[in-house]
């Protein structure tokens, strides 16, 4: 929604608000108990990989690598962390964090997909 705000308004369009609006989203009460950690890689890789695309896309490059750069940081060591100290879904989640910022910076297109069954 960031994003199409962002094009409304530079388009000179109206964006309205409803304040007495109330959503209650149960994200992922839908997902098998045995594939929440599948849904939690998946979307880690998915939140990061969009993260340094609409950055590049709003701010170029160079500046987006900067902005990102503490969380490329922070998924490596915490990949490492994870690896050293023997918890695996951890060090899987920030892997996903890690693989989907690199795969971003390289620019390639988003294809992380959970392997449910």
């Amino acid at each position: 929604e960031i994003d199409l705000c962002r094009r409304v308004k530079k388009n000179k369009g109206k964006i309205y608000l409803q304040k007495n609006i109330f959503i209650k989203h149960d994200g992922a009460s839908s997902v098998n108990k045995n594939n929440k950690l599948d849904l939690k890689k998946t979307r880690n890789w998915h939140w990061m990989w969009s993260t340094f695309y609409y950055q590049k896309k709003c701010k170029g490059f160079l500046l987006a690598f900067i902005i990102i750069f503490p969380k490329l940081f922070s998924a490596v060591f915490k990949t490492l962390f994870y690896f050293m100290i023997l918890n695996k879904k951890k060090k899987e989640i920030y892997f996903c964090r890690l693989s989907g910022l690199l795969n971003s910076i390289i620019g390639k297109k988003a294809w992380y997909r959970p392997s449910i069954d």
